[in-house]
């Protein structure tokens, strides 16, 4: 006869286990660090580009709306009011 019943017993993974399906986090305050202030210099844009794809990637995705408030905080100049006004043509 079948069991009507699912295995109840929780699966318990070894931290030695190599399990890509498992992601670790860092905390939100230590994401932040992450991103530096830019102020709209052209020769910084790839790295501040970098440095936030890299603040998401290790943050829990139910952080990413804070996140993402945050870094509009990081950024100063013409590009804050370009984000600002929507103006993203320039």
């Amino acid at each position: 006869m079948p069991n009507l019943y699912p295995d109840l017993e929780p699966e318990v993974v070894s931290p030695d286990s190599n399990t890509a399906s498992m992601m670790e986090y860092i905390s939100l305050g230590e994401t932040l660090k992450l991103v530096a202030p830019f102020r709209g210099e052209k020769r910084d844009v790839l790295v501040f580009i970098a440095n936030v794809d890299t603040a998401f990637e290790v943050t829990d995705p139910r952080n990413e709306d804070t996140l993402f408030k945050f870094v509009l905080t990081r950024i100063s100049g013409e590009s804050r009011t370009a984000i600002t006004h929507r103006n993203l043509k320039n």
